[in-house]
C-alpha cells in the first residue's frame, strides 16, 4: 500500500513579537518539513522573519497584519496563495489571525482545513455571530492543557469546532553534564561552589516573579542557608533589571544572586541549578518546567493555571502559592534540606516530562491530526 503523500502545510502568525507563541511557530515549521511541503505566513517586520529565513525550505509569505477583524485585503492575497499552492492546512497560532485564516479560507476556491493551536487564555464567551463564522472555519482547535479545553469548551461552546488537548513537547536536553562540567560551568559564572542555586529562566520583567525568589533568598540567608539563586533572561522592561539589583542590595543578598542574559540554550544552564522556579502569577503553560524536568532537575511552580497540569505536588515537583515569596522559600528549604527527596523528584520528573512532554511525541500526534483531517475532510466537526 502506498503511504499517503505529504502535505501543503501552512504556518500562519502576522506577530511581531519573538516570544514562546513565536518560538513554538518555527520549532513546528522546523519539525514538520520534510514529509511534508511548509510555507510560512508571516511579518514582514515581525522578529520570526529571520528565524524562518534559516529554514532554507519553508516558502515564505510576508504580509502586514492589517486589520485585525476584518482583514478582506490581506484575506484575498492569502486565499490566491492557498489556491495556488495547493495548500491542505492552515495553522494557526496567533489568535489575532484567527480572522485572516477564516476568511481567506471562505475566499478559497480549495477550502483547507484550519487547525487552531490556542496557547493563550479565554476570558470571555464568543458565541456572537461574527466568532460563530469564524468557529464554523475553524476545524480543529488545539489547546496546550486540558483547563484551557474546558475554558474553550465553555466559552465557545457547541460551533462545530472540535476541541482538545495537545501538551507542548520539549526537546531533550544536547547533552547531560558530568559534575565536572557542572563545576566548571558555575565557576564560570561566578556562583560558589557547594552552594544550593535555584534557577529562573525568563523575560526579566515583574510578572515573571524574579522578585519573588530574590525574596526568598534573602529568608534562607535569615535562616543560615546557603541558597543561590541564578537568574536567566533579557530585560523586557527598560531598568527593571537594576530595580531587582536594588532589592538584592537592600535585603543583603546581592552577593546570592546572579544575573545572565538570554541564552538560546538554557537547558545547559538548567544543569548547573539545584531545582527551577516558574515563579509567574499565572502560566497558561510554563514550558520552562518541562525543560528542566527533561535535565533531570527538580521544579518548583507557582499554583495557579497549566502548572498544576504539569506539576505533581510531592511527586514530580512541588507547587508553592502564587506571588507568596515565604512558601516559595518554604518550598525551596524542602529541597535544600532533603537532597535525597530533590533527587527523587527529579527523576519522577523527568520520566513524566520525556512520556508527556515529549517534543517528538508531540510532532508525530500533531501530524497524525493533519492527515486525519485532510484525509476525511470534515470528519472533526462532526466527531
Amino acid at each position: 500500500m502506498n503511504e499517503r503523500p505529504g502535505l501543503n502545510i501552512l504556518e500562519l502568525c502576522l506577530s511581531p513579537s519573538l516570544g514562546g507563541l513565536e518560538l513554538y511557530v518555527f520549532r513546528t515549521a522546523q519539525a514538520m518539513q520534510g514529509d511534508n511541503t511548509i510555507h510560512a505566513c508571516i511579518s514582514s517586520s515581525g522578529k520570526l522573519l529571520a528565524r524562518l529565513q534559516s529554514l532554507t525550505d519553508v516558502k515564505l509569505l510576508q504580509l502586514e497584519h492589517g486589520y485585525a477583524y476584518f482583514p478582506m485585503l490581506n484575506a484575498r492575497t492569502l486565499a490566491r496563495y492557498i489556491d495556488d499552492n495547493a495548500i491542505d492546512i492552515i495553522h494557526v497560532h496567533w489568535g489575532n489571525d484567527l480572522p485572516l485564516a477564516a476568511f481567506s479560507k471562505y475566499f478559497s476556491a480549495r477550502k483547507p482545513a484550519i487547525v487552531y493551536t490556542r496557547q493563550m487564555q479565554l476570558t470571555r464567551h464568543k458565541n456572537d455571530p461574527y466568532h460563530r463564522f469564524l468557529y464554523r472555519q475553524t476545524d480543529l482547535m488545539l489547546t496546550i492543557t486540558h483547563r484551557l479545553e474546558k475554558d474553550a469548551k465553555r466559552f465557545i461552546g457547541d460551533q462545530q469546532t472540535r476541541i482538545e488537548t495537545l501538551y507542548y513537547g520539549v526537546r531533550a536536553p544536547e547533552r547531560i553534564l558530568e559534575q565536572e562540567a557542572i563545576a566548571n560551568l558555575r565557576a564560570q559564572h561566578g556562583i560558589e561552589a557547594g552552594c544550593f542555586v535555584a534557577g529562573l529562566v525568563g523575560r526579566i520583567e515583574d510578572g515573571k516573579g524574579q522578585h519573588l525568589l530574590i525574596k526568598a533568598i534573602a529568608r534562607a540567608k535569615q535562616a543560615g542557608q546557603n541558597m543561590y539563586a541564578l537568574i536567566v533572561g533579557a530585560e523586557m522592561e527598560p531598568g527593571y533589571r537594576d530595580t531587582l539589583i536594588k532589592l538584592a542590595k537592600q535585603l543583603e543578598v546581592e552577593n546570592h544572586i546572579t544575573f545572565l542574559a538570554f541564552d538560546p540554550n538554557p537547558q545547559l544552564l538548567m544543569q548547573i541549578c539545584d531545582c527551577m522556579v516558574l515563579a509567574t502569577y499565572e502560566e497558561t503553560f510554563g514550558l520552562v518546567l518541562p525543560e528542566a524536568m527533561r535535565c533531570g532537575v527538580a521544579v518548583i511552580g507557582s499554583n495557579r493555571g497549566g502548572v498544576v497540569e504539569i506539576i505533581d505536588h510531592g511527586t514530580t515537583g512541588l507547587l508553592f502559592e502564587s506571588m507568596d515569596a515565604d512558601s516559595l522559600y518554604q518550598q525551596l528549604s524542602r529541597l535544600y534540606q532533603d537532597p535525597a527527596f530533590r533527587n527523587r523528584l527529579a527523576a519522577a520528573g523527568r520520566e513524566k516530562a520525556d512520556t508527556m512532554f515529549n517534543h517528538e511525541a508531540h510532532y508525530a500526534k500533531l501530524a497524525q491530526l493533519f492527515q486525519t483531517l485532510t484525509a476525511t475532510p470534515g470528519n472533526l466537526k462532526t466527531a
